[in-house]
C-alpha cells in the first residue's frame, strides 16, 4: 500500500460510459497541478440497457486503451494510479470478469463508484474559492450513462445520481437520425420525469455543467476547433444561447453536425442527447446562464487520493 506525498504525481482514470479519462498531476494546498491528460471514446456502456453485458469491441477498445494509460502513466513515474468505474461498470452483468481482465493485463485495479460517491468526488474536485462566496451552487455531471446532481447552500450538500446520460438517451430514444418530433417528444418527456423524481426544485446562484457535454457545448460557443480547457473552463454561455445551439443541432444531419466548429468527431451523434438533458435540467431550475468548468471526479480523486491508497483499494 503506497504511503504518497503530495509531490507524487498521481495518475487517475476515470473509466466512463462512453469515454476513458487520465489525468496525471499531483496536489498542493488542496490545488491539482495537471500535467498530463488524455481522454478516448470507447463507448463501454454501448448497447448496456439492451443487452446487459459490454459489447466485445467497446471491451477490447478499453483495455487496449487503459493498457495505453498504464504505459504513459509509467513514463511519468507515479506512485499510484487510482481507477474509477462509473454508471457503465455499476450496471455491466460483466463488470467484474471485465475489472479482473484489467487487473491481470494492466496491474490496474478499478474501483467501481456508486452514483452518490461520483457525485461527492465530483464536488470535491470542482469546488475551489471561485465558488466559495456564493449562496447557492448547483453542480451537473452529464455523462454517457448517468447523470450526476450537487446542490450546495452556504456549506451544506445534497446530491444524487439519475440514470440518464448521454449514449443512453441516444440509443432509447435518438436512435434514428434524422430525428422526428415524436423522438424529442418521448425523450424531453423522459428527461423531465427523472428529473422530477430525483431533483429538488431549488433556487440556484450558481449553476455549473461539466462533462464531454458541456465541454462540447463551451467549444460550439467559442467557435473552437479543437479542445481548449484553458479557454473553455469557467467560460459562461446563456440559456438563450444554449436554446439556440440545441435548437439547430436537431434540425440537422449527423454529417452536417460533424461539420460544425467545436464538435468533435467521436461525440456528434451523442451531442443532441447530452444537450436536451442540459437544456431540461436549466429550465427545471429556472437558470438563466451556465458556467462551464473542466475539473470534475478526476480532479476531486486526486485531491482525495488517501481515500483510495489508505484504504486497500489500489
Amino acid at each position: 500500500m503506497p504511503i504518497m506525498k503530495h509531490t507524487e504525481n498521481i495518475a487517475v482514470i476515470d473509466v466512463g460510459s462512453n469515454t476513458l479519462r487520465l489525468l496525471i498531476g499531483n496536489v498542493d494546498k488542496n490545488q491539482v497541478i495537471k500535467i498530463y491528460s488524455e481522454r478516448v471514446v470507447t463507448r463501454l456502456g454501448r448497447n448496456l440497457d439492451k443487452n446487459g453485458f459490454f459489447d466485445s469491441e467497446s471491451l477490447k477498445k478499453s483495455i487496449n486503451t487503459l493498457r495505453k494509460f498504464k504505459k504513459i502513466s509509467e513514463k511519468f513515474n507515479v506512485s499510484s494510479i487510482i481507477a474509477v468505474g462509473t454508471s457503465a461498470l455499476r450496471e455491466s452483468k460483466n463488470s467484474k470478469e471485465f475489472c479482473e481482465i484489467v487487473r491481470k493485463t494492466t496491474g490496474i485495479n478499478i474501483h467501481v463508484i456508486s452514483g452518490q460517491q461520483e457525485a461527492y468526488y465530483t464536488l470535491c474536485g470542482v469546488m475551489d474559492e471561485k465558488f466559495s462566496s456564493k449562496d447557492s451552487i448547483f453542480i451537473v455531471d452529464i455523462g454517457g450513462g448517468s447523470t450526476e446532481w450537487i446542490y450546495g447552500i452556504k456549506g451544506k450538500f445534497s446530491m444524487g445520481s439519475l440514470s440518464l446520460g448521454a449514449l443512453k438517451l441516444k440509443e432509447n430514444f435518438l436512435f434514428i437520425e434524422p430525428y422526428s418530433q415524436e423522438a424529442i417528444y418521448e425523450a424531453k418527456k423522459f428527461i423531465e420525469n427523472e428529473i422530477i423524481k430525483a431533483i429538488p426544485k431549488v433556487k440556484v446562484d450558481e449553476f455549473i455543467a461539466i462533462g464531454g457535454t458541456a465541454s462540447t457545448l463551451a467549444m460550439i460557443n467559442m467557435n473552437l476547433s479543437k479542445y481548449c480547457p484553458e479557454k473553455t473552463h469557467m467560460s459562461k454561455i446563456s440559456l438563450n444561447k444554449l436554446k439556440e445551439i440545441l435548437k439547430k443541432l436537431i434540425s440537422i444531419s449527423l454529417e452536417d453536425i460533424k461539420k460544425i466548429k467545436g464538435i468533435p468527431y467521436d461525440r456528434a451523434d451523442i451531442i443532441c442527447s447530452g444537450l436536451l438533458i442540459l437544456e431540461k435540467i436549466v429550465d427545471y431550475l429556472n437558470i438563466k446562464e451556465i458556467t462551464i468548468s473542466e475539473n470534475g471526479i478526476l480532479e476531486g480523486i486526486m485531491k482525495k487520493s488517501k481515500d483510495f491508497c489508505y484504504n486497500g483499494l489500489l
